[in-house]
């Protein structure tokens, strides 16, 4: 850990061992940045190829949106592949772009939707499957528009999308993308 920052060295002394771990013995690591994300990858990972991400020797790990820099940082001196995958929170050049320009090499990349209007996975993920959202998520008494329902309730949303519809979902295209480079 001395080629790292003193900052990051004092983060991974003090994050939570598996993550740190599993992410240094891994040759290849998809980032993501939360729970949704988290439960539909394999998901989206087995409908695209047809196998589970470790069948390819792939591992997810979600490690929250303000630890993708320390990821990142270890993975340059660690040489695995990385594909962080995160929200453009509105600003892509900024958010996805600028904030990880530092850190990046040549084995790790930053994969978020490019439509600043797509700013999270779920606003992603909504708009490339309406129907089929609308269809399980639309209710008589709710008052949130199908998309702030998915919004507010994330991880529910998720695992209702991954049990009753994860062979019928279409994959947002970022994801797609960060998921055939991390096979490469």
């Amino acid at each position: 850990m001395n080629e790292l920052s003193a900052e990051t060295a004092a983060f991974f002394m003090k994050a939570p061992d598996n993550n740190v771990l599993e992410f240094a013995l891994a040759r290849r690591v998809l980032l993501v940045e939360g729970d949704a994300e988290f439960i539909l990858i394999e998901a989206f990972y087995r409908r695209l190829y047809g196998r589970a991400p470790e069948e390819d020797g792939v591992h997810i790990i979600a490690i929250g949106g303000t630890s993708f820099r320390r990821y990142l940082e270890l993975a340059r001196l660690l040489e695995n592949r990385v594909a962080a995958l995160r929200d453009n929170d509105g600003n892509y050049q900024q958010n996805c772009d600028e904030r990880y320009a530092d850190v990046i090499c040549s084995r790790s990349r930053v994969f978020a939707d490019r439509d600043n209007t797509r700013s999270t996975f779920e606003i992603s993920l909504y708009q490339d499957n309406a129907d089929l959202c609308d269809t399980l998520f639309r209710g008589p008494r709710r008052t949130l528009t199908v998309q702030e329902y998915m919004l507010a309730n994330k991880a529910e949303a998720a695992f209702r999308l991954l049990q009753l519809h994860a062979g019928e979902l279409t994959v947002p295209d970022y994801i797609q993308e960060a998921l055939a480079w991390i096979r490469e």
